[in-house]
């Protein structure tokens, strides 16, 4: 056992060692080591504590620093008060790491998880995932007690490059997401609705146009959104001023703020038919405005047999909403 004890410290120690090839510009990536240092000064912000903390020398940790910068070409950590504060670089830099990090993590624990342990991961924007994802997670936890599921909060577009790139089992968007890298699935269809508090004068129509919010204030999502300007073409179309008094890029936001009376919204009612429309109504906007929401799934290779057994059981879990159509 002593044997193996040493041949596993020497593997630990190579692969701390080991620096990825050289990259097509010339320049090498940090290497495993230097990435370790950069988390540890992070978070203790003195090169003795940061040495301390990974059983290397000070020295050791200054010249991994003095590497990074070279080859960020950027100072990383800006002297305050005897102490070294991060720069919005070495947070950035950091951030790209952990990924490595947490697949060595995974790769660490591996071989003592039992055979049928699984990780299932997901990624999805805020709003589907505060209002959609908790009740199918529950029950797939029921039902599949043996796999973990990693939820991943992010933008739609964020959430697209992550199941291109296999980041992820599988996503879930509000939006239609057209990408060579992903294979997608609509579970609802939506159109524009005006959210307004329950009590608004408008609240008594059942379709509202753009001359009906004419110098109505409006609380948009951003114009990231494709479906923003679409609305701001019907707007144009129809000779009326968009009155914006706010932008958000999260429904569940623009909900929020309409529920504080700061101006109406158009967007998708879906998810927010879920729980979040207290004290709101929703009423159809015309010229239509068409919504998807949207499982993707990696087009490169196999689907993980976990993530297909949760998107069956997400699709037929679908509530009706009365305002939007669930396609199962």
């Amino acid at each position: 056992m002593r044997g193996a004890d040493r041949v596993g410290r020497s593997m630990v120690n190579t692969a701390r060692a080991t620096r990825l090839p050289a990259s097509t510009s010339g320049r090498r990536p940090p290497s495993l080591r230097e990435l370790e240092v950069l988390q540890a000064m992070i978070a203790t912000r003195k090169t003795v504590a940061a040495a301390q903390m990974l059983g290397i020398s000070q020295p050791a940790v200054s010249r991994a620093l003095a590497a990074l910068e070279a080859h960020v070409g950027r100072p990383l950590f800006a002297r305050e008060g005897g102490r070294l504060v991060p720069t919005a670089d070495a947070f950035a830099l950091d951030a790209e790491a952990q990924p490595i990090f947490a697949a060595l993590e995974r790769l660490n624990s591996w071989p003592g998880q039992s055979v049928q342990a699984s990780v299932l991961r997901i990624a999805t924007p805020p709003t589907l995932a505060q209002f959609v994802l908790p009740p199918v997670l529950a029950e797939f936890r029921r039902l599949e007690p043996d796999v973990v599921a990693n939820v991943e909060i992010d933008t739609s577009s964020t959430v697209i490059t992550q199941v291109a790139d296999r980041a992820v089992d599988l996503g879930l968007v509000d939006m239609s997401a057209s990408h060579i890298g992903i294979d997608g699935k609509i579970i609802r269809e939506a159109v524009a609705h005006v959210l307004m508090p329950e009590e608004h004068p408008l609240a008594d129509r059942e379709v509202l146009t753009p001359q009906d919010l004419a110098d109505v204030p409006i609380i948009a999502l951003a114009r990231r959104f494709p479906e923003r300007i679409k609305v701001e073409q019907a707007f144009a179309d129809a000779g009326v001023a968009l009155r914006l008094v706010g932008e958000g890029t999260a429904a569940a936001f623009v909900a929020e703020m309409v529920r504080q009376r700061v101006g109406l919204a158009l967007l998708n009612p879906f998810p927010l038919t879920l729980g979040g429309m207290r004290g709101l109504v929703a009423r159809r906007f015309a010229p239509a405005i068409a919504y998807r929401t949207m499982l993707l799934f990696p087009s490169a290779g196999p689907v993980a047999p976990a993530a297909r057994r949760f998107a069956d059981l997400l699709i037929a879990m679908q509530p009706e909403d009365g305002l939007t159509m669930p396609i199962r």
